[in-house]
């Protein structure tokens, strides 16, 4: 998965070495700007699915270490942790996500509260189209938060969201499943 947000972007690539737990990497550049940014390596897990009649519900948890940079300094040893919750029908989603980077170099966090309806249903192997309002806070930083409506596009295995801050900065994602 990878994306880009305003001055900010992130990339991750997990291997699920089983169903409800992957290994990988996750990098992410706070302000492109100024080389501000940390990559880890991360585990994850899926801590609790419900299937429920029309809708499912998960929350996963990751932590991680790596290194933290900032712009003109070393790099020193950081680590990440990672809480998500989500809950959808095939009509509404909904998502909260926090993720947390702490160093020597800096200490940051990205929370998200995301919340969605489908326009139209569409089967899952069908072009599956979300409009998406998502608020984000970035601690530690000048312009910290961001309202971004979106689009997301999935369909079997990929996933694309494109949006547009408040501010008119770019946001787009990709994911892909393999």
């Amino acid at each position: 998965m990878t994306g880009v947000s305003g001055d900010s972007f992130n990339l991750e690539f997990y291997r699920s070495y089983t169903a409800r737990e992957a290994w990988g990497l996750h990098a992410m550049a706070f302000d492109r700007s100024e080389n501000d940014g940390f990559a880890a390596l991360q585990h994850n897990w899926l801590l609790k699915r419900w299937n429920l009649p029309n809708a499912q519900a998960n929350t996963y948890a990751g932590i991680g270490a790596g290194v933290a940079k900032r712009e003109g300094a070393s790099a020193r040893p950081a680590a990440v942790g990672a809480f998500r919750a989500d809950y959808e029908t095939r009509r509404i989603y909904t998502a909260f996500e926090v993720k947390g980077m702490t160093s020597e170099a800096f200490n940051r966090s990205v929370t998200s509260v995301e919340t969605g309806f489908a326009p139209y249903l569409a089967e899952f192997d069908e072009l599956n189209t979300w409009i998406i309002l998502q608020a984000k806070h970035t601690s530690g930083m000048d312009d910290n938060f961001d309202l971004i409506p979106k689009l997301r596009f999935f369909k079997d295995n990929i996933f694309v969201e494109a949006g547009v801050t408040h501010r008119g900065k770019p946001m787009a994602s990709l994911m892909i499943h393999f």
